[in-house]
């Protein structure tokens, strides 16, 4: 049995001595090229107290955050949708690679796309337009995601990316003195999921902060690592908060689900609110003789009864088109016919549009929270719905592009990885396509960029 037992980061165990051994930097790059100096310290990374118990890190009170975000998801006609349209609008045309042979006069870059077989065969078994568009998801939806990186037999070359879905991951409870987590515990079934059982699979966590290809060269926990990614959340120490969320707490979202659940209400039961009917006294008198020595709660019975069978008639959608009987009585003081039921409309507010400023206003929020312009997604709803012009979408697509740069940059540390692990062409730059929309009087109406 080996004495000494390498756990990566430069940190080993000494059985003999049962003694921590750190060494960062001492075992290089392999095949690598000389010449970099080891830093004088690691990254200081603060641990929350809360998740240095037990085997597992809670994603939330219950460890099933996620989950309540994905129920939340579910009821909004926006939030689903918009996030979906980011996704797509930041993923663009896809991931390409090439070089970067220069610089224009403003300072933007020459990139010129190139040929690499090597690199192309990787693309191809990778399939790296699923990795990219599910990369970009999962830090669109709960800003955290877990590409996954597997090694050949001789852990000479990563021979494949992929990216595990973000609500299924979670990782393991942090000690203090780590600069990140051990693993990431993968499984469907959370939070009835547990380290250890049968449904779930543990793979070790690389630390995306700190010398990641020698880190890589030197772990023997096994042939395939998570290497995280996060958009950086203020207070957080482990699981990221996506900024939009601020939209579930704010209650704002509620208020937007709740008036579709009104308005349906409202719709089913809809002669509640459009008539008011009036039943003559005299009525109840003329059919039942007795009506005056009748108790109170026999009299409430029999109109209650009567107005039952009127509602059948009248009330909901099922009633469109049925005949409905106008019942008359004899005036006992000789008198014309006495209506029985007198039924007055009120003021239809479905039609002239209950709730419609607070929908707006709801989704204003919402919108606002996503940090996407309504133009681009669609329409916003209310009573003044619109798309917006075709010169609004132009500056609000061009400018959202422009301001996520990070999350292509973020995603793109992967495949940077990949090629300084395999031994590439140091010179190879990978990109996002970025499509930009340009004005009428351009030949063409988009215009293809690689800013990243």
């Amino acid at each position: 049995m080996e004495q000494l037992v390498f756990a990566g980061n430069g940190v080993a165990y000494h059985r003999g001595m049962s003694a921590v051994l750190r060494t960062p930097g001492a075992f290089g790059a392999a095949g690598g090229k000389g010449g970099a100096k080891p830093g004088g310290a690691e990254p200081t990374t603060p641990v929350a107290k809360g998740t240095a118990s037990g085997d597992l890190a809670p994603w939330g009170d219950a460890n099933d955050f996620p989950q309540q975000v994905l129920a939340a998801m579910a009821k909004s006609t926006i939030l689903k949708p918009v996030l979906d349209w980011k996704t797509r609008a930041v993923y663009g045309k896809g991931i390409v690679y090439g070089k970067v042979i220069g610089y224009k006069p403003d300072g933007s870059e020459i990139f010129q796309r190139v040929n690499d077989h090597v690199v192309k065969e990787f693309f191809r078994k990778s399939n790296l337009s699923r990795f990219g568009f599910e990369g970009i998801q999962g830090l669109m939806y709960f800003a955290n995601a877990f590409p996954e990186l597997v090694l050949s037999n001789d852990r000479s070359q990563i021979t494949s990316i992929c990216v595990q879905d973000t609500p299924y991951c979670r990782y393991s409870a942090q000690k203090p003195g780590e600069a990140a987590p051990q693993w990431v515990y993968i499984s469907a079934n959370w939070p009835e999921a547990k380290p250890g059982d049968e449904y779930t699979t543990r793979v070790p966590v690389l630390d995306p902060y700190y010398d990641v290809v020698e880190t890589l060269r030197t772990d023997t926990r096994g042939f395939k690592y998570i290497y995280p990614l996060s958009l950086p959340s203020p207070g957080q120490a482990l699981y990221q908060l996506a900024v939009w969320n601020v939209i579930i707490k704010s209650g704002w979202l509620d208020v937007a689900q709740a008036i579709p659940e009104f308005k349906k209400q409202l719709f089913i039961n809809q002669l509640s609110i459009k008539y008011i009917i009036e039943a003559d006294l005299r009525y109840w008198e003329w059919k039942y003789p007795d009506w005056a020595e009748k108790k109170e709660g026999d009299r409430k019975r029999i109109i209650s009864e009567e107005l039952d069978a009127f509602e059948k008639t009248m009330a909901g959608t099922d009633g469109a088109g049925k005949s409905v009987l106008a019942v008359t009585m004899p005036d006992p003081n000789g008198g014309p016919p006495i209506s029985v039921f007198k039924v007055t409309a009120i003021d239809d507010k479905i039609k002239s549009g209950l709730y419609i400023e607070d929908s707006q206003e709801a989704s204003s929020h919402i919108y606002t929270a996503l940090q996407v312009d309504p133009t681009l997604s669609g329409i916003s709803p209310g009573k003044g719905m619109g798309a917006g012009s075709g010169s609004d979408k132009r500056v609000a697509f061009n400018a959202f592009l422009a301001t996520h740069a990070f999350h292509q940059d973020l995603l793109l540390e992967v495949l940077n990885l990949v090629r300084d692990y395999n031994g590439w062409d140091p010179e190879l730059e990978f990109r996002f396509l970025n499509p930009e929309i340009n004005t009428l009087d351009k030949n063409s109406e988009t215009t293809t960029t690689t800013d990243a």
